[in-house]
């Protein structure tokens, strides 16, 4: 009886280029002829190929790439028995996962794992070279990435900058000396110039993020997103408190070029960290869109606000971003020991202003009281309660769910992996490396089981019910107003301005909506 065999053929590149990307029609051509030639002399075996996986611009340490997890699942639903690829670089550059598939996962899934230019074949016994092959394959990775980041490091301490595209306001301008090119940030002396020296100026005044960030979307002023290519148009046109935060401490606003700040943990993972400080690279000055007397200025009141105004850590205070004072048009901070908020002005000295206050439980009760006034005249729940049918109807696919699930699959698969390779470095003994396998393979069957749930649930629609009366629920909780938070206030109130009478220090609030009343 002839060998039938079911076969993947498995093509990769590690990047966008366009000289790469023709690597992967040559693989797969000269890999279809394999089969071609084979089918005729191997008269015992029947070749099928089943399908062409292709992953392109994923490096070879890297295991999580899309065609590679999709050939994955198909052997394990069985579709395909055989995996044939060009040479074991293609297949991998991390020799001990690579020696994980050749050696445990293909034989425990009954697949034949088949290295053209390495004459590896796993139907007969591994070849003693493969492993040395292997690790020559992540030996030249490796090497690559010292070079990478060696290079990196040379051009940030000259001062060159590394990043894809300048920060908002700047524009890159390359500097030649000799053969040596430095690509220096210049200010672009446009729109994006004059708001950031606008943002700068608006704290110093006293101004927070969250209220520079609503003048600026009242102006209709773009934000750095809408300036990069490809972004989603759903996500960009609206100016954030991050992203006011993230300028006004930005060193090269100030003409200090700083980078460094981030790094990859291993050329083999993805994962991203903030490094010390003492670790940043600093590649000199340069003329900056504001003065470096300026930009330090703005550190300390950066620094002397987060001590005890507005927010301290992470307590953030509901009306922070929103209450402004009548009397000098100022925002107000949240001062602790006052249990309330102080015009920011009367904080800083030299007359600038009284100091106007108020409580923030007053406030809160002010809110409300008006707030509910509102929903009752104005709201009609039957409508709230209508929409959330609606929503059920649209919603009720347990998509979000079913991607989590995805994603943890993943995330288990990679622990297996690093569990593995933890075995073969004799880090764990065989007894624990049994047990923590039998740990992950147990999650596994549990998410696979969750899976099919949601799937059952998604064809039938039978929980919609359910849904509906938990949407219900939430609404009633928010029309009844038993809380407010600081979401609830930004999304519903432009500002709120604290008057006070001067004789007899009466405060009183006039609160300025998003909606027309």
């Amino acid at each position: 009886m002839r060998e039938i065999w079911n076969v993947a053929i498995y093509a990769r590149v590690s990047t966008d280029k366009k000289d790469q990307q023709e690597s992967i029609p040559v693989q797969v051509q000269s890999l279809k002829k394999w089969i071609l030639e084979k089918s005729k002399n191997d008269k015992g075996s029947i070749y099928n190929l089943i399908e062409i996986y292709k992953d392109q611009g994923f490096s070879g340490s890297n295991f999580q790439r899309d065609s590679f997890i999709r050939m994955k699942e198909d052997i394990e639903k069985g579709k395909i028995n055989m995996i044939l690829t060009r040479d074991l670089s293609r297949f991998a550059r991390n020799y001990v996962v690579a020696g994980y598939y050749i050696e445990d996962y293909f034989k425990v899934n009954n697949v034949r794992f088949i290295s053209v230019l390495d004459n590896v074949d796993t139907l007969e016994e591994v070849n003693d070279i493969v492993p040395f092959k292997n690790i020559l394959n992540e030996m030249y990775i490796k090497d690559c990435s010292r070079r990478t980041r060696d290079g990196l490091k040379q051009r940030m301490i000259r001062g060159s900058s590394i990043a894809s595209k300048p920060p908002y306001g700047y524009k890159i301008v390359d500097d030649f000396e000799g053969n040596i090119k430095t690509k220096k940030l210049v200010p672009s002396n446009d729109e994006t110039t004059e708001v950031v020296k606008l943002i700068y100026d608006l704290y110093l005044q006293g101004w927070g993020f969250g209220r520079i960030a609503t003048y600026l979307n009242k102006k209709n002023i773009l934000p750095p997103s809408a300036k990069l290519n490809n972004f989603p148009k759903a996500k960009f046109g609206r100016w954030t408190n991050n992203t006011i935060q993230s300028i006004l401490m930005n060193p090269k606003y100030g003409g200090i070029m700083v980078q460094g700040q981030y790094k990859r943990v291993s050329y083999k993972l993805k994962k991203i960290v903030k490094v010390s400080k003492e670790e940043w690279i600093y590649g000199g000055e340069f003329k900056g869109i504001i003065s470096k007397d300026k930009f330090y200025e703005v550190q300390k009141e950066i620094k002397r606000r987060s001590k005890g105004y507005r927010y301290k850590g992470n307590a953030k205070h509901i009306f922070s971003t929103v209450l402004k004072c009548n009397e000098c048009d100022g925002s107000m901070s949240y001062n602790k020991r006052y249990k309330g908020y102080k015009c920011s002005n009367s904080q800083r000295g030299g007359g600038r202003c009284t100091s106007h206050s108020i409580k923030e439980d007053y406030l809160k009760e002010i809110l409300i009281e008006d707030l509910k006034k509102i929903v009752q005249h104005e709201v009609n729940k039957d409508e709230l309660y209508e929409e959330a049918k609606n929503i059920v109807s649209k919603k009720n696919n347990c998509k979000k769910e079913f991607k989590q699930i995805e994603t943890e699959l993943r995330k288990l698969d990679i622990q297996f992996e690093n569990i593995y390779a933890d075995r073969v470095n004799g880090v764990i003994n065989d007894r624990n490396f049994e047990n923590i396998t039998k740990r992950i393979q147990r999650k596994q069957n549990s998410l696979l089981r969750r899976k099919e749930e949601l799937l059952k649930l998604e064809q039938r629609q039978d929980n919609k019910d359910n849904l509906y009366k938990i949407y219900k629920s939430k609404i009633d909780k928010i029309l009844s107003l038993q809380e407010i938070d600081r979401y609830m206030v930004e999304s519903l109130i432009d500002k709120i301005i604290v008057h006070e009478d001067k004789i007899t220090k009466e405060k009183s609030i006039e609160i300025c909506y998003k909606f027309h009343r």
